[in-house]
């Protein structure tokens, strides 16, 4: 005792001798991993000095082998060979097991760095656990997690002179498919090869997903530069919505379990309206931001495919939703995203110059404040000119990291950047060829892109991301900022030039509390918002409410209170101030407002009314918040923060 063991040698050394020799569990001197391992190889009669990893392999059984894993080595083998390229240097032979441990394919070089490697890694071999104990396939396959066993970790001595770095690949289901692994002889150092080995394991799982032959590929994640990439979540899509598949990163951003995915669509996923998705299979909606069911924001990506009859997808898509109760579907594509009341308020002249600037190619500038409808103009624009067939693209300039904006907007080429797609990917610029560019919040696009966007502009050609290659620019331009351009101008963080060539006409947008028919326009958005449902009448005191809130979330903000006030209210014969959301009677609170008065005896407060509603929408669940949410029209992070103020209340 007191020995001090301070290299890794001497540790794993130390731990043999406690578990091999004394049959005492070493503690603190290898990982929890490898001891398990080691507990498990010794449970199924290994012993440390048996020779079992060199025996002979039929023809027969390679063979089989081989048929049986075809599609995997599909998928695996380019992965294979990025990180074989990358690795030479450091002798590492690069494998791939399947679910079983059993060697599917192997890539390795030539000369003694690389000796016995051909024997090990033959198709057909086993390496699991199973077979010649503890290996870093085997340990990854049992516990489904990247693991690094170095030298005398390994249970045989015959393998001994090994390290390796193994990560478990899944396939679309969530089920284990196979395991990535990086081998060399052991130098004594540390293994770092983990990293870029569980880069390309979520790249085969990716390759899996697209060969599902999915109707929609979504790519999501909260950091936007990690779009495109293998580390985002990607899900794939059937035409009905319904959930074909789901990578590694998907399951850990959604909480979403293997045996979950079962049964799940998009609608369930997502804090969307049915809309988005009819968008998106479209190929009218190239990029947003969706709403996790549990409240989590993320950027997202879709890629449609392009076969088979888009009608047919869109009717069999809006038929799902009918038969699961869900708000119905635009009837076509060719729709807007939204009702043409959100913008009926603005000035008809205004409205008709637009328009007509627009069918002459003449860019159109649109101004006004959040939530009120910027992009519900845009498409309706794009959507009553002869273009309305082609893409609608649209891009929030404000989203994008400033190093990933120009790659954004005009594309890529391969090996432009570190983590780029092999082959390169176009731009937004490109992928709008023959609709319209919707720029949103232009007012914040860095001034070193805006003189590149510019020549754009005025030379209608443009290349992409490390390429010389001219590309046609043939989009029309819709521009829209929530700031004053005039102002960015005149402090100089807007160019002249720009402004004047994207000021083609310009629409002004008013914000809701401006608009003189927002009376009507409440009618009209309760109406819409109880589609097929009931819908009953506005309380005179909510509406007045509803009338003198501010609206800093205007259109959009409206309809997401109209939504909650008519799940609160089902049943009931109006909607009257207790449906309505505190952040509006504190707005009217004071002298006057009703939210500086008590309320009256044998009336429940707004917050006990909200609070009995959380308590019934869970009875009728049966304690599934994911439900009870849906239920209620809210996210899953708000109802967690209602169901605590149940439990403080000792309700």
């Amino acid at each position: 005792m007191g020995e001090l063991l301070t290299t890794f040698e001497a540790r794993v050394q130390r731990a043999r001798r406690d578990f091999f020799d004394e049959g005492r569990m070493p503690t603190g001197l290898v990982s929890d991993a490898v001891i398990r391992s080691w507990e498990r190889s010794r449970g199924q009669g290994l012993g440390a000095a048996d020779r079992r990893v060199f025996s002979p392999i039929s023809r027969q059984q390679v063979a089989w082998i081989e048929e049986r894993n075809r599609r995997l080595v599909e998928h695996a083998l380019p992965e294979m060979e990025k990180l074989r390229a990358a690795l030479a240097r450091g002798g590492w032979g690069i494998v791939c097991t399947d679910a079983d441990g059993v060697v599917v394919k192997a890539l390795y070089g030539a000369g003694s760095a690389y000796r016995d490697m051909d024997r090990i890694f033959e198709v057909g071999r086993s390496i699991g656990e199973s077979s010649i104990g503890t290996t870093g396939p085997g340990c990854a396959l049992v516990d489904r997690q990247p693991v690094v066993v170095r030298a005398a970790e390994h249970f045989l001595d015959e393998i001994r002179g090994f390290s390796c770095a193994s990560v478990p690949i899944f396939d679309p289901a969530g089920d284990l498919a196979g395991v990535l692994d990086a081998t060399r002889y052991c130098n004594g150092g540390p293994v770092t090869v983990l990293e870029p080995l569980a880069i390309a394991a979520r790249a085969v799982e990716n390759r899996m997903l697209a060969g599902l032959g999915a109707a929609l590929t979504m790519g999501f994640h909260y950091r936007p530069d990690l779009l495109g990439t293998p580390l985002e979540g990607v899900i794939a899509f059937a035409e009905t919505g319904q959930v074909l598949g789901a990578n590694g990163a998907a399951r850990q951003l959604l909480e979403l379990a293997a045996e979950g995915q079962a049964g799940m669509d998009f609608g369930r996923l997502f804090d969307c309206p049915p809309e988005t998705f009819v968008q998106a299979l479209s190929g009218r909606l190239t990029q947003g931001v969706v709403w996790s069911d549990g409240g989590l924001r993320f950027e997202a990506r879709f890629e449609a495919a392009r076969k088979g009859s888009l009608l047919a997808c869109l009717g069999e898509a809006a038929r799902t939703a009918q038969r699961a109760g869900t708000p119905p579907l635009m009837a076509a594509a060719a729709l807007p995203a939204a009702e043409p009341s959100e913008v009926d308020g603005v000035a008809e002249r205004a409205l008709q110059v637009a328009r007509r600037a627009f069918q002459r190619d003449i860019p159109v500038l649109i101004n006004g404040e959040t939530g009120t409808g910027k992009e519900v103009l845009a498409r309706h624009l794009h959507e009553g000119s002869e273009r309305a067939g082609g893409p609608f693209v649209a891009i929030n300039c404000s989203s994008l990291p400033a190093g990933l904006i120009e790659s954004e907007f005009f594309g890529y080429e391969d090996g432009a950047f570190t983590g780029g797609r092999r082959g390169g990917a176009p731009g937004k610029f490109e992928l709008a060829r023959g609709g319209t560019l919707f720029l949103d919040e232009i007012g914040d696009m860095p001034l070193e892109l805006q003189g590149r966007l510019l020549r754009v502009l005025q030379e209608r050609s443009f290349t992409r991301l490390g390429g010389a290659k001219l590309i046609a620019f043939d989009a029309r331009i819709v521009a829209a900022t929530h700031r004053s351009l005039d102002e960015l101008v005149a402090a100089g963080r807007f160019r002249e030039d720009l402004y004047y060539r994207i000021k083609g006409v310009r629409v002004s947008l008013p914000a809701l509390r401006e608009r003189a028919d927002r009376e009507a326009l409440l009618e009209r958005l309760l109406r819409r918002e109880a589609g097929d449902g009931p819908c009953p009448p506005l309380a005179p005191e909510a509406r007045r409410l509803l009338l003198a809130y501010r609206w800093p979330g205007n259109i959009r903000q409206l309809g997401h209170v109209l939504r909650l006030a008519l799940t609160l209210a089902d049943g009931e014969a109006q909607i009257d101030v207790s449906h309505l959301p505190e952040e509006l009677l504190e707005d009217a609170s004071g002298p006057s407002g009703v939210a500086g008065s008590a309320a009256p005896d044998g009336q429940a407060s707004l917050r006990d009314l909200e609070l009995d509603a959380v308590r019934a929408a869970m009875e009728k669940c049966g304690g599934n918040v994911s439900a009870a949410a849906r239920c209620l029209g809210v996210a899953r992070a708000t109802l967690y923060r209602k169901l605590r103020l149940l439990e403080a209340s000792g309700a």
